[in-house]
C-alpha cells in the first residue's frame, strides 16, 4: 500500500518540467487573461441594467458627462431632483456600489485607455479624468487595479519599471 509520502514523491517526479521560455509564455498568457478578466468585471460593475430606475439612468448620464470635473454626491443628487440620502440609498441598491466607488471606477477605466498614449504624463491623465490630486489618483488606481498607473503602463508596453 502506497503512503502519502510515496504519492507526493510520485507526483513530484511525474510533474512536467518547463523551459524558462515556456514558463515566461505561460505567465504572460495568464497576465493577459487576468487583465482581460479585470476589464470585463469592471464593465459589468459599471454596466447599465435595463431594470434601473430612470433616476439612476439620468444620474449615470450626468456622471458620465461631468466625470472629469470635481463632482460631488450633492451635485448629482440635485441633478436628478432627489435628496442626497435618498439618492445614496437607491444608487447603491441599483448599482451594487456606492457613488464614490462608481465614480472612481469610471475615472479609472478612462485613465486605463489614456495610459495607452505614452506621450501623456500620468499627472496629465489624473487631472484629465477628474482626480484633484496625483496622490489620490495613484491610491485609487492601485486599490481598483492592484497596481500603480506607472506599473500598468509599463506592463502594457511590455517593459518593467
Amino acid at each position: 500500500m502506497q503512503t502519502r509520502a510515496d504519492d507526493l514523491r510520485e507526483a513530484y517526479f511525474d510533474t512536467r518540467v518547463l523551459s524558462a521560455r515556456q514558463h515566461d509564455s505561460i505567465v504572460k498568457l495568464l497576465t493577459i487573461f487576468a487583465e482581460h478578466l479585470s476589464m470585463v468585471s469592471n464593465r459589468i460593475v459599471l454596466q447599465e441594467q435595463t431594470a434601473e430606475p430612470p433616476v439612476i439612468v439620468r444620474a449615470k448620464q450626468f456622471i458620465a458627462e461631468h466625470q472629469a470635473e470635481e463632482l460631488s454626491l450633492d451635485q448629482v443628487a440635485k441633478s436628478v431632483h432627489t435628496s442626497k440620502f435618498y439618492f445614496c440609498k437607491i444608487f447603491k441598491k441599483a448599482t451594487g456600489i456606492n457613488f464614490t466607488d462608481y465614480l472612481s471606477r469610471l475615472r479609472t477605466e478612462r485613465a486605463k485607455s489614456l495610459l495607452l498614449n505614452q506621450n501623456l504624463r500620468i499627472s496629465e491623465i489624473a487631472y484629465e479624468v477628474g482626480f484633484q490630486s496625483l496622490t489620490h489618483f495613484n491610491r485609487v488606481f492601485k486599490r481598483i487595479l492592484g497596481q500603480s498607473p506607472t506599473d500598468y503602463r509599463s506592463r502594457l508596453a511590455g517593459t518593467s519599471v
